[in-house]
């Protein structure tokens, strides 16, 4: 909460103690029944109103990250990497749900050569072999292309392409299912 909403909920809630007093003076104050029992139902309405729109401002941001995590479009297992010419970038999902980079579309993305075919590292990171393709990890794809990304723009612009597409998405996945649970269906 801001500090402006903040200041906002406490005059809100003074604003209702008062009324409430003011309330409880003319239940029992006979000269001036009318006067607080009037103060102390504008000062209830005008609290009310304040405490109602902070809660309002508070609630909108939690309904937008809501539906954004309801919107999110279905992955199709690739990203389109467009410096130029268009990259597909393959990337598919381990048992434990981990993404792996197809090694050789990551380095033709950024103009690099693609790995040897019996490298077990390639610039400077481990290579994941299985079966006929050749991935770099979650991790060791960021560290493949940090130092790469300081002097080569495309390097730069894959580097966040991967990190606002996939690892951030599926950051807000691990975190869904921390908070709720794996997911049924």
């Amino acid at each position: 909460m801001s500090a402006g909403n903040d200041a906002r909920l406490r005059v809100a809630q003074v604003l209702l103690a008062i009324s409430a007093l003011l309330m409880l003076i003319g239940a029992v104050a006979a000269g001036w029944r009318i006067f607080a029992f009037a103060m102390g139902g504008m000062l209830f309405v005008f609290g009310a109103i304040i405490y109602a729109s902070v809660s309002v401002i508070d609630a909108v941001p939690w309904l937008v990250r809501l539906i954004s995590r309801l919107t999110e479009p279905v992955w199709h297992g690739e990203l389109l990497h467009t410096d130029g010419s268009e990259y597909k970038i393959p990337y598919d999902f381990d048992e434990q749900g981990n993404p792996r980079f197809i090694a050789s579309a990551i380095c033709a993305a950024i103009g690099a050569h693609p790995p040897a075919k019996d490298a077990v590292r390639w610039g400077g990171v481990p290579l994941l072999r299985l079966g006929k393709h050749v991935y770099f990890t979650e991790a060791d794809v960021q560290t493949y292309l940090v130092p790469i990304a300081v002097k080569s723009p495309a390097a730069n612009r894959l580097l966040l392409l991967i990190r606002n597409n996939v690892l951030r998405r599926l950051e807000k996945r691990r975190d869904d299912e921390r908070r709720y649970g794996k997911e049924q269906g």
